[in-house]
């Protein structure tokens, strides 16, 4: 597995996978038109990266400098006196789960994170499907910050916020 900088060529097989994603797993559950490729690009991330095995993209995550506006509450109101910034859209194939693929994908957005003196944060929808993105995170040190809850056109979403190490 190699992981590296997104390119636009990769935005097909990158929709594929984020349907696929969907199918498996419920996420993302707020997925307006089926648009994949505005999940996958919007809001403009400052770093995005994929993971490629035998010439095919099987994961992917971003670093942004925002997300909604009561994860980002949230965070403020902890007090952290860093600025954060939030991993996002980590996606990995159902075909190639358990092969370490989401870990070293979640490392590289945190490591990035942390370099720039930012705190990584990401927040996660707490639904059933959701339970092994969850232990992923608690085994790599990522701490249960705050919970939000809000409505998203009319979707009501429960949300689990983390920060990530930062060494």
């Amino acid at each position: 597995m190699q992981i590296r900088e997104r390119r636009d060529a990769d935005l097909e097989q990158l929709e594929e996978l984020a349907s696929r994603v969907q199918a498996s797993d419920g996420y993302p559950i707020f997925l307006p038109d089926r648009d994949f490729r505005r999940f996958l690009t919007q809001p403009a991330s400052i770093a995005v990266w994929v993971a490629t095995a035998g010439g095919r993209i099987v994961g992917h995550v971003a670093l942004n400098d925002s997300t909604s506006e009561p994860v980002m509450r949230a965070v403020t109101e902890l007090g952290v006196d860093r600025p954060a910034l939030y991993v996002a859209r980590l996606l990995v194939d159902p075909s190639n789960r358990r092969c370490g693929c989401g870990r070293e994908l979640l490392d590289v957005a945190r490591r990035e994170a942390a370099s720039t003196g930012c705190l990584p944060v990401l927040d996660v929808v707490d639904i059933p499907t959701a339970a092994p993105a969850l232990a992923l995170y608690r085994a790599e040190g990522w701490r249960e910050i705050a919970r939000v809850s809000f409505d998203l056109a009319g979707t009501r979403l429960d949300e689990i916020v983390f920060a990530g190490p930062t060494a």
